[in-house]
């Protein structure tokens, strides 16, 4: 037999989807009751058309009975009208007023934020009951009140002026709300650009900014000082504002409407974590406060906040639906920020310069992924070298068409000057994008030829004979070290401490294990491994005698008493163990630097 129902609602049920599901945070639900205020005053504005009116919105909370208000002097609720939009789950005065006006009057309906008619129902997010005073030009007052079950009350009310008056008895979790600052947080967070005045707690300076920063007659200035309030930048390197752009449909143009602008700090912190995010406002009111998905793969050094319409939110209003439109305005957003950072380089290289030394690790590792790109920065990123960071061209100057670099973190000043011995600099590629900017270069420029050199710096350190240098080498050994004797630059350079690729490695895992910081289940297996590789001595530094150095040339002569000699090869050795700044923890680096200043007093 065929049947046909109705679907049934459970308003507690609903509710608690909202709250558990729905939204991400209980300060979602002051920006709803915000934004219905405002669009209440604008329906005022442009409903009653009344000389003289100024729309306010007032938020106020009393910790002693829980409370928070949100007040508004809009167009106020008749009786048809809660029953109407009110208390009908996804219908919405807004949502309909708007698109009556959107072929008529389209900025007038620009001005009207609300869309899905839910968003009331996040009031009892923050309340376990609500209250509503309101008051319609045309009708008396009216009070509804509802603790979010399947029924409300209404009744008549007490406001004399027109608006309305929403009264929230906080749940515990929401008590934050009644701290002034955090409200204040809240409105600043999501309703800066609304042109509404909003005041805290009566206060007689609105707290939002009623415009944004791109609508100002200065756009950078008071984007700078609205990056400041907002992200606590003091002084971003750059500022790019942004307007519509054009995408080429192929057989069709789409204009895309945009405002906002994008900016880039003055350092990044390279973090896997780390994105090129946007604030994103539809219609000034703050949907996401962190898009990580708009601004291309490449553009992680900049950061942002735009408003465009053109975007769909969820229904929640905390992100955006990545559909097509969205697809065109990540293509407008990556025209326009690829022609700013061009024209950059071309007519301001100075600021540019500023922008690739401080995010330089970061584009690096995206230009080496994005071919257009990396074209437009690879002779303005500054790379790490043993003489300081240089740009390709800079460092080509100095080397002709060959690259020197070594995966081997040039982290102590020692690994800096061994770089140098081909006398001429040597880039520092352990930072994982680097091989691979350096790659590209190269396909870039096939004149440029690539040199690894050895991950441990050994190869530049040239084996000779010990022959004239054997009694030096015996007395080394004497006082406890390994030794070699190898000719490298610079020659005024006596000696150098080398480890093994591994040593570091090894000694954490061996102060993990016995800091009980390995699983039991492969705590054994570690340890023997440990043990193995301490066995083989392979975490032992070995001292190389520089034969090019003419101090050990001297100290190799037959004439030098032996006493004399092993004082000053005590004093080297050393200085080279702290010169070489590895595997030396603070108790350690005390107890060598007291044992080569006691070499130094026998010498003197």
């Amino acid at each position: 037999m065929d049947t046909r129902g109705r679907f049934q609602l459970h308003l507690p049920g609903l509710l608690k989807v909202l709250a558990e599901h729905l939204y991400s945070t209980q300060r979602v639900g002051v920006r709803e009751l915000i934004q219905n205020a405002h669009d209440t005053c604008v329906r005022r504005t442009m409903e009653l058309a009344e000389p003289g009116y100024r729309p306010r919105i007032d938020l106020s909370c009393d910790p002693a009975s829980q409370t928070l208000r949100v007040d508004d002097n809009g167009c106020g609720l008749t009786e048809n009208e809660i029953h109407t939009y009110l208390t009908v789950i996804g219908r919405g005065y807004t949502r309909e007023l708007r698109e009556r006006l959107a072929t008529d009057d389209l900025d007038a309906s620009r001005e009207l934020i609300g869309q899905f008619g839910i968003g009331f129902l996040s009031a009892f997010l923050l309340a376990s009951e609500v209250t509503v005073e309101t008051r319609s030009a045309n009708g008396p007052a009216l009070r509804w009140h509802s603790t979010g079950d399947e029924e409300f009350d209404m009744s008549p009310g007490n406001r004399t002026t027109v608006g309305t008056t929403v009264e929230l008895r906080l749940k515990p979790s929401a008590h934050y709300l009644l701290h002034e600052q955090n409200l204040l947080d809240v409105v600043r967070a999501y309703t800066d650009f609304l042109p509404t005045p909003i005041h805290v707690e009566n206060s007689h300076v609105q707290v939002n900014l009623g415009n944004p920063p791109w609508e100002e007659p200065d756009i950078e200035d008071a984007c700078r000082r609205y990056v400041q309030r907002r992200f606590g930048e003091a002084d971003p390197i750059w500022v790019l504002p942004l307007s519509d752009g054009t995408i080429d449909l192929g057989h069709d143009t789409l204009t895309v409407p945009l405002r906002g602008f994008l900016f880039v700090p003055k350092q990044s912190v390279v973090s896997i974590k780390e994105y090129g995010t946007l604030a994103v406002y539809i219609r000034k009111m703050a949907i996401c406060e962190a898009d990580q998905h708009l601004l291309p793969p490449w553009a992680r050094f900049v950061r942002g906040v735009i408003d465009c319409p053109a975007l769909q939110p969820t229904a929640s209003r905390e992100a955006v639906h990545q559909d097509d439109s969205f697809d065109a305005v990540c293509r407008v957003l990556e025209d326009q920020l690829s022609a700013g950072l061009h024209e950059l380089a071309t007519k301001a290289p100075q600021i540019w310069r500023q922008i690739a030394y401080g995010h330089s690790d970061v584009i690096m590792g995206w230009a080496a992924k994005n071919p257009d790109f990396f074209r437009m920065v690879a002779d303005s990123v500054p790379l790490r070298t043993s003489r300081g960071r240089l740009t390709f061209p800079e460092y080509l100057s100095e080397s002709g068409n060959v690259v020197y670099y070594t995966t081997h973190e040039l982290g102590s000043l020692q690994d800096k000057l061994l770089a140098e011995g081909r006398d001429v600099p040597a880039i520092d590629a352990s930072w994982f994008a680097v091989p691979a900017f350096l790659r590209s270069y190269a396909e870039l420029h096939p004149e440029v030829t690539l040199v690894q050199l050895d991950d441990d710096l050994n190869a530049l350190l040239q084996p000779v004979p010990t022959g004239q240098f054997e009694e030096l080498v015996q007395l080394c050994e004497e006082l406890g070290f390994a030794v070699r004797v190898a000719s490298f630059k610079p020659t005024d350079l006596p000696a150098v401490m080398m480890y093994p690729a591994d040593a570091e490695t090894i000694r954490g895992v061996a102060a993990a294990l016995d800091e009980g910081l390995i699983p039991d289940g492969f705590s054994g297996f570690v340890r023997d491994f440990v043990d193995q590789k301490q066995a083989e001595r392979s975490d032992v530094g070995t001292i190389h005698l520089n034969s090019s150095c003419p101090l050990i040339r001297r100290l190799s002569s037959p004439e030098i008493p032996t006493a004399r000699k092993q004082a000053a090869l005590s004093v080297i050795a050393y200085f080279a163990k702290l010169f070489c700044g590895r595997m030396l923890d603070a108790s350690q680096a005390a107890t060598d630097l007291g044992a080569w200043q006691r070499s130094l007093d026998r010498l003197v």
